[in-house]
C-alpha cells in the first residue's frame, strides 16, 4: 500500500519558477497540503482538524472542543513516503479495529516528538514517548493514548517499502529508540523536515534512496543495512559532535576526551569523523574563534577583548591574538575597532575544510 492513500484535500498546480534571464528552473517540492486552524473561528477549529485526521484517528479534546484548537499541518509527499510536520494542543486519541478494517491503511509511521509528551496503550502494554527520541506506530494496529500540546514530525513508510524487514521492524513498534542510532535518527528526520523547502522534484529519487537507507540501518541493523547507509550515518554522527561543541564551547574543560563521552563514541571514531576537518581540537578551537569573531564584530557587544577570550577558553591574551590572527588575517582589536567605527565587518575567512565526499550534506549539495 503506497502513502498516496492517506487522505489529503485536493490541491491546484503550482507555477515553475524562472531564473532572471526567464528560463524555467526545476520545480521546487511544495507540500501537499498546508493546513492551520488559525483561518477557521475557534467553535470549529477542532472539527476542521477532525476532519483533516479523522479518517484514521478518533480524537478528542480534555476540555470544550468549542473554546479554539490552534493546530497545523504541513505534510510533504516524497515519492512513496510522507512526511507530516505538526503541532497541536493535549488530545486524546484513538485506533480501533473497525477503523483499520475500513481505511485499510497499515503503513508504519516513525515519529519524533519536539516537545511534549505522548503516552501509547496497546494490547500488550503501555509506554510513553519523551521529546527527542524516534519511535515506531503501526497503523494496522489498535492503540490509544493521550499526548500534551506536543510538535512533531511523522515519517509514513509504507510496507511494501521493506518487504523483508517487516517483523524486524514490528519488534521496535510503541518504545523509544533511545540508542545511539536512534538519536541519529532524530538528527537525520529534524534535518530532513528542514531541507525539503530547497529541493526539487528530480532530486526526490536519491532522496528516497537515502532515507530508505537510514530507516533500514537504525531501525533493523545488519551488516547489509549499515554498509548502505554508512556515509549518511556518520555525517549525523558528526552533527551530533558538532552540536556538542557548539554547546559546550565556553566550558574549559571541554577536550576531545570529554567530547567522546558527551557524545558516546570512541576516540577512535571521533577522530576519524574529524580528520577531513583538520582533527578534533582544531574544530574545536576554530569554533571558539569563530564565535569570539562574532562578539567582538558586534558592536552593541561592550565586553573588552580579554573577557570575551577568556570566556571561549583562552585564557593568554597573548596567544588568543596571535591564534586568532592566525585564522582570520587580522588582530582582535582590528575587528573590534572596525564593528565600533561603522566602517563595516571585517569578513570572516572561510575555512578550506570541506564537507568529506559521500556524506549528507555533500549529498545535499549535490542534489541541487
Amino acid at each position: 500500500m503506497h502513502v498516496s492513500a492517506l487522505p489529503r484535500p485536493c490541491i491546484g498546480p503550482f507555477d515553475q519558477p524562472m531564473s532572471l534571464d526567464g528560463a524555467h528552473q526545476p520545480p521546487r517540492l511544495q507540500p501537499v497540503h498546508a493546513f492551520s486552524t488559525a483561518s477557521v473561528e475557534p467553535a470549529r477549529q477542532f472539527e476542521a482538524w477532525q476532519a483533516l485526521c479523522g479518517a484514521f484517528l478518533e480524537l478528542t479534546v480534555p476540555g470544550d472542543p468549542r473554546a479554539g484548537y490552534a493546530a497545523r499541518c504541513t505534510t510533504w509527499k516524497l515519492g512513496p513516503l510522507a512526511l507530516a510536520s505538526v503541532t497541536a494542543p493535549e488530545t486524546r486519541h484513538r485506533r480501533t479495529l473497525p477503523q483499520i478494517r475500513r481505511d485499510a491503511i497499515d503503513h508504519w509511521v516513525i515519529r519524533l516528538p519536539h516537545h511534549g509528551i505522548q503516552r501509547i496503550r496497546t494490547g500488550t502494554g503501555s509506554a510513553e514517548m519523551p521529546a527527542g527520541l524516534p519511535f515506531v506506530l503501526s497503523l494496522a494496529r489498535a492503540l490509544e493514548g493521550e499526548r500534551s500540546d506536543l510538535a512533531w514530525t511523522d515519517l509514513f513508510v509504507p510496507r511494501d517499502l521493506f518487504p523483508g524487514l517487516s517483523t524486524v521492524i514490528d519488534r521496535s513498534l510503541h518504545r523509544p529508540l533511545g540508542s545511539s542510532l536512534g538519536l541519529l535518527l532524530s538528527q537525520y528526520l529534524g534535518a530532513l523536515n528542514l531541507q525539503l523547502p530547497g529541493l526539487t522534484e528530480a532530486e526526490l529519487p536519491r532522496l528516497v534512496t537515502a532515507t530508505r537507507a537510514m530507516v533500514s540501518a537504525c531501525i533493523a541493523p545488519s551488516p547489509e543495512t549499515r554498509d548502505a547507509a554508512a556515509p549518511l550515518l556518520d555525517q549525523a554522527r558528526l552533527e551530533r559532535a558538532r552540536n556538542a561543541i557548539r554547546q559546550n564551547m565556553r566550558s574549559p574543560t571541554l577536550t576531545p576526551k570529554r567530547l567522546c563521552r558527551l557524545v558516546g563514541m570512541s576516540r577512535s571514531q571521533l577522530y576519524r569523523l574529524f580528520e577531513p576537518m583538520g582533527g578534533v581540537a582544531r574544530h574545536i578551537q576554530a569554533e571558539r574563534l569563530r564565535e569570539a569573531h562574532r562578539a567582538l564584530a558586534d558592536p552593541d557587544n561592550a565586553r573588552d577583548i580579554h573577557e570575551i577570550a577568556e570566556d571561549l577558553g583562552f585564557f593568554d591574551a597573548s596567544a588568543f591574538s596571535r591564534i586568532f590572527r592566525r585564522e582570520y588575517g587580522c588582530k582582535p582589536s582590528d575587528v573590534r575597532a572596525a564593528a565600533l567605527s561603522g566602517t563595516g565587518e571585517i569578513p570572516l575567512r572561510q575555512s578550506p575544510a570541506q564537507a568529506p565526499a559521500g556524506t549528507l550534506t555533500a549529498l545535499l549539495r549535490a542534489l541541487r
